[in-house]
């Protein structure tokens, strides 16, 4: 790990009399970093010390509501790299609002790092009452990333913005669903702990190259990591390889790999409120899980059921193959909204690289106030908890797509539900679609695998549509106040022809007191 004097110089003179001398040794550092094997020697250093608390944001900044921070606007001819023969950009947010981070910012050039400083020249403030001058020595919140679709569109493509948030989409989606570097402590009984990036490295991307690299410094009390994320925008998928290695400086009460947050107000099993007519309104509709081995996988769909209160449902496994947040319906009339264009929200989906082993996956479900709020997360718990002797090093990628996944060809999904309460009973409807049931003749006959818990189905029906679907319609009869959990799988000749459908089913339908923008 070299030291890069002719950088730092321009590093101090540029932050001279804006900074104190702490920030100006921390630069000093993040300027040497070249490679991800350097990251994770600086992870590894700073992990081994105490942790150093954020900065606070000026007040003016802080105190500031949504419809103030957008109007901060970053101008889009100082973006670096913009103008060039080189296929991305690089554009920068504002401290500001929620966006409290500071994160300092290098780009890796001839074999140099270089920062990109702050300043407020970079931004357009149509504020009144509020004098850039006085924020000067505010800094960057995150980046944006925008450049060459395959198809010939020049838009953004990826954000790291809050925390250790970083979100996605390829040429044919908008923005949805989020991923995160890592949770700590989330869904416990205390207070969640959110890592933050100190530090972002982009490297310089070649006039023909398809993908760019960006490396983070992630930090917290808790621990600090290296992270590197291989970007690549597609036409229908942008995929993000991901390398980490995290430095522990204390055990937590619950680490959370690859952690995806998502948004679910009502749609299938749930109606919105009476002035809103759409008939859907959610980022992601469901947890896809893949698990066992990749020749013969197995497969489960657990439906968003939005209860109440907070809720969290588990998913053993000795071996994760995949799991994600899915936007599985993207007919426009589900959502029938010309505006957030739910129906091109992408579909969120991990993979790892090798055996992470024995451990679950779990599905946090929050009420949530409206549609602006994420109240869901899905992520992954390993078996073992990680030591603060060894670092735990991990690879996985994410990928953000239109719709379902492809790897599900060898069994139906289920596309759909329906519910209907009674006094005594709930009475739901599955559709199941797909190549492999659709061959399947309608006289034929198939089993159906149905556990449950807290409950019984006391009648149950499956039969084919004129489409080649299967309508599975079952009556069950809840035995607790408690929801009803309930799997179902579709079985012919021995073998699994489905996905387990899974869902927690409330005897009565949840009430929600909406905020009064919901008067279409």
């Amino acid at each position: 790990m070299r030291f890069l004097s002719v950088v730092l110089f321009f590093t101090f003179t540029s932050l001279a009399g804006a900074e104190d001398s702490e920030a100006l040794v921390a630069v000093a550092r993040y300027s040497q970093v070249e490679t991800f094997d350097d990251l994770d020697q600086l992870a590894k250093q700073t992990a081994s010390s105490d942790f150093v608390p954020r900065r606070a944001v000026p007040e003016s900044l802080a105190a500031m509501v949504y419809d103030q921070y957008v109007k901060i606007q970053y101008k889009i001819e100082n973006a670096t790299w913009w103008g060039t023969d080189r296929p991305f950009w690089i554009e920068t947010f504002h401290q500001g609002f929620v966006q409290r981070d500071r994160v300092w910012l290098f780009v890796r050039e001839d074999d140099r790092n270089r920062l990109i400083p702050f300043s407020t020249d970079d931004f357009t403030y149509d504020l009144h009452g509020l004098d850039p001058k006085s924020i000067a020595d505010a800094g960057h919140a995150g980046i944006k990333i925008a450049g060459r679709f395959p198809r010939g569109a020049e838009e953004e493509f990826l954000t790291f913005l809050g925390s250790s948030y970083f979100r996605a989409r390829s040429e044919s989606n908008v923005y949805g669903a989020s991923a995160r570097g890592l949770a700590i402590d989330i869904a416990t009984e205390g207070a969640e702990e959110f890592p933050f990036y100190r530090a972002i490295w982009i490297d310089e991307p070649t006039p023909d190259a398809k993908s760019v690299t960006v490396r983070a410094l992630l930090d917290s009390p808790t621990v600090c990591g290296a992270y590197q994320f291989e970007l690549m925008p597609g036409a229908t998928t942008t995929s993000i390889d991901v390398r980490s290695s995290l430095h522990f400086r204390r055990v937590p009460k619950k680490l959370a790999i690859a952690p995806l947050t998502s948004m679910w107000i009502w749609g299938d099993g749930l109606r919105g409120p009476p002035k809103d007519a759409r008939p859907s309104v959610h980022d992601s509709d469901g947890l896809l899980i893949r698990t066992g081995e990749a020749a013969h996988s197995d497969w489960t769909w657990r439906a968003i059921a939005r209860p109440p209160y907070p809720s969290v449902t588990s998913f053993p496994t000795d071996r994760l193959l995949g799991f994600g947040l899915m936007q599985r319906n993207t007919s426009f009339f589900h959502f029938d909204d010309h505006n957030a264009l739910y129906n091109k929200r992408p579909s969120v989906f991990v993979t790892p690289h090798g055996d992470w082993g024995a451990g679950r996956i779990e599905l946090l479900e929050l009420p949530g106030a409206h549609e602006g709020i994420d109240n869901l997360g899905a992520y992954w718990i390993p078996q073992l908890p990680p030591t603060t002797d060894a670092p735990l090093r991990l690879r996985y990628t994410v990928e953000f797509f239109g719709g379902d996944h492809g790897g599900q060809s060898n069994v139906a999904r289920a596309t759909s539900l329906e519910l209907k309460r009674g006094a005594e009973s709930i009475a739901l409807t599955v559709r199941f679609a797909g190549e492999v049931i659709r061959e399947i003749p309608a006289t034929a006959y198939i089993d159906v695998a149905i556990a449950t818990v807290r409950g019984a189905i006391s009648e149950q029906k499956l039969t084919k549509t004129q489409t080649g679907d299967w309508l599975l319609k079952m009556v069950a009869t809840p035995s607790e106040p408690a929801p009803m959990e309930i799997k179902a799988t579709l079985r012919h000749r021995g073998q699994p022809v489905s996905e387990t459908f899974s869902y927690l089913c409330p005897h009565d339908e949840p009430q929600f007191v909406y905020p009064d923008v919901y008067t279409r």
